[in-house]
């Protein structure tokens, strides 16, 4: 399963690493994970919100992805800008039904200024429920699954919690979840909000 995490000038690390983090750890206890660190405009390397420079980037490929988390960051400035939301929606189109859109904490906002949210239930960092609201049916929970549009938010580790919820029922890899989880030391914490059904 491919797994693309955006970054961009002045993304959010911590949501983005954290996020990474997990995925890369499912990769390397033999799970069938390929995560990448990807950019919407093909550049090499970016800067963090902390002035961190990221480099050897890929350039995402929403055919070939299953997920794309979008992390956030200073996503005010890339809203005004406008770039990344077409882009976004563009990748969508390719995608498809097959492509999982994940908004890790603030990158909902960016989900919703690309048109994906419109009206959907969504969550994002509390500070920003109003403006999410202007696009989404604000859900307050950990983590809102609602098929192909999964969205985080309430804290720098919900990226966490949001990996978790993602690979469990993709890979069907319950115990090895757990032990991952365990491994991390962290539990996940939270309400999920979700529509699936075991039925």
């Amino acid at each position: 399963m491919r797994i693309d995490v955006l970054v961009f000038d002045g993304f959010a690390e911590v949501d983005v690493i954290a996020t990474y983090a997990v995925f890369a750890n499912a990769r390397g206890r033999g799970m069938p994970v390929e995560p990448r660190l990807v950019t919407a405009d093909g550049a090499r390397e970016v800067i963090g919100c902390y002035g961190t420079k990221y480099g050897d980037l890929s350039l995402w490929d929403p055919a070939s992805a299953r997920v794309l988390a979008v992390s956030g960051g200073w996503i005010k400035e890339e809203i005004e800008r406008g770039v990344i939301p077409r882009q976004l929606a563009e990748a969508k189109a390719l995608g498809g039904d097959h492509l999982v859109l994940a908004g890790i904490d603030s990158g909902s906002l960016l989900l919703g200024a690309a048109g994906l949210i419109n009206g959907r239930p969504a969550t994002t960092h509390r500070m920003d429920y109003g403006w999410l609201a202007e696009w989404a049916e604000v859900i307050d929970a950990r983590i809102v699954d609602d098929g192909d549009l999964v969205t985080c938010g309430s804290g720098w580790l919900a990226g966490i919690d949001l990996a978790y919820w993602l690979l469990e029922p993709e890979l069907g890899m319950t115990e090895q979840i757990v032990a991952l989880e365990q491994w991390t030391g962290r539990d996940r914490q939270g309400t999920v909000w979700t529509r699936r059904s075991d039925g």
